[in-house]
């Protein structure tokens, strides 16, 4: 078992800044941060009130508005129960939200206004938001897409108020890129620096630290809302074996494999982190002991393993690990990980007896039997010699 406290980048080729001998961290380029990936749910949500209310006391003619409200909720719950991790992920509910505009747009009736009417929040709002969140090249695909959509509708929707509606897709160029872009990049600095020290490198999961930062969140959470939560921790010692064997590069893809893995088993509001050269941990919210096993049953088989096709041979990779859940006495995630490292640990030692006491049995058991020289043929034929005792020896001899 690898000791909790040797980090990882002293093994399997992690680099490290000599000035200060933290390991050179940099999240993936499109990568969101765990604290504002839980905003995006919010648009759809205020999207959706907005519309029922315009429903309610300005519409109520209008049902169909009460379907794209619950549309825009919808895609709301989206973002909540799986919130993204990459800037493809949320750009996607953008485009979401975008062709709700449209059907708002085209469909909903004459009498909401069209794309210039009251209804043209869906788009602004969306704009707005996106271009604040995402980075520059998706913010203006995201922006570029709503314009198409408000050109799109105007045309069918056939308005004459020309000027009102050059006003509108000014507002969706000007103020989305100029303004909400520019923010959004100088606002997410800080966030982005002290997300890149809390991610591993090699395996694009977060470390100790972003482990010790979000993890304590879910479970100031859990604790908040009485929801369970689990954590697993996985030593896949073999790795190294991995390594001298079959290489760098093979090593390299058998961790993609593992982190692939064990970001599954985190799903979308879980948590898997590096946090050994050869130890990962999985914060599970929401599962106790028995779930959280049905759970990695379910990602990395019964009996569990990890495989990688490395050309001429399969690698089949098979990790200890031990099972906790966050009790009433547990204060940090990093404290029940650091129990569940001892009893692995103590796992680890209980099966290298066994496995030293067995070894031992069948090297008992099969002793080779002495070696016993054979006679030759012509000593075979000849006859045995007796030798007299001292009854049968003459007297005289025997004197």
């Amino acid at each position: 078992m690898t000791p909790p406290s040797l980090p990882a980048s002293e093994s399997l080729g992690v680099r490290t800044h000599r000035s200060s001998g933290v390991p050179g961290t940099r999240a993936p380029h499109d990568w969101i941060s765990h604290s504002l990936r839980h905003l995006e749910r919010w648009v759809g949500w205020s999207i959706g009130v907005y519309t029922a209310w315009l429903a309610i006391f300005a519409f109520p003619g209008v049902p169909a508005l009460w379907a794209l409200a619950l549309y825009a909720g919808l895609v709301g719950k989206w973002a909540e129960a799986h919130p993204a991790r990459h800037q493809l992920e949320m750009a996607w509910r953008g485009a979401a939200l975008i062709a709700g505009a449209y059907v708002v747009h085209t469909h909903a009736g004459v009498d909401v206004g069209g794309p210039g009417g009251p209804f043209f929040f869906w788009l602004s709002i969306t704009c707005l938001y996106y271009a604040f969140m995402l980075k520059p090249v998706w913010a203006v695909g995201l922006v570029s897409l709503a314009m198409v959509e408000f050109a799109a509708a105007a045309m069918q929707a056939r308005q004459d108020a020309a000027a009102d509606l050059l006003a509108q897709g000014a507002f969706l160029c000007i103020f989305p890129l100029l303004l909400a872009m520019k923010f959004g990049s100088v606002m997410r600095r800080p966030d982005e620096a002290l997300e890149n020290g809390r991610i591993d490198s090699s395996t694009a999961l977060y470390n100790n630290l972003g482990l010790a930062a979000h993890g304590d969140e879910m479970l100031a959470a859990a604790r908040r809302e009485n929801r369970l939560l689990a954590v697993a921790v996985f030593d896949c010692a073999d790795l190294l074996e991995v390594r001298t064997i079959y290489g760098s590069r093979i090593a390299r893809k058998l961790m993609g494999r593992i982190a692939r893995k064990l970001t599954t088993l985190g799903a979308d509001r879980g948590l898997a982190a590096r946090t050994g050269p050869t130890e990962f941990t999985v914060v599970l919210p929401g599962m106790n002991r028995e779930k959280a096993l049905v759970a990695i049953q379910r990602v990395l088989g019964n009996p569990m393993r990890i495989e990688l096709d490395a050309g001429d041979s399969e690698i089949v990779l098979v990790p200890s690990f031990a099972v906790g859940a966050a009790g009433t006495d547990v204060d940090t995630i990093d404290e029940l990980r650091q129990e569940l490292c001892h009893e692995l640990a103590r796992m680890n030692e209980d099966e290298q007896r066994r496995q030293h006491h067995l070894r031992r049995e069948r090297e008992r058991h099969s002793r080779p039997m002495p070696l016993h020289s054979q006679p030759s043929p012509a000593e075979a034929k000849r006859p045995a010699s007796v030798q007299p005792d001292a009854t049968t020896r003459p007297a005289a001899l025997a004197a």
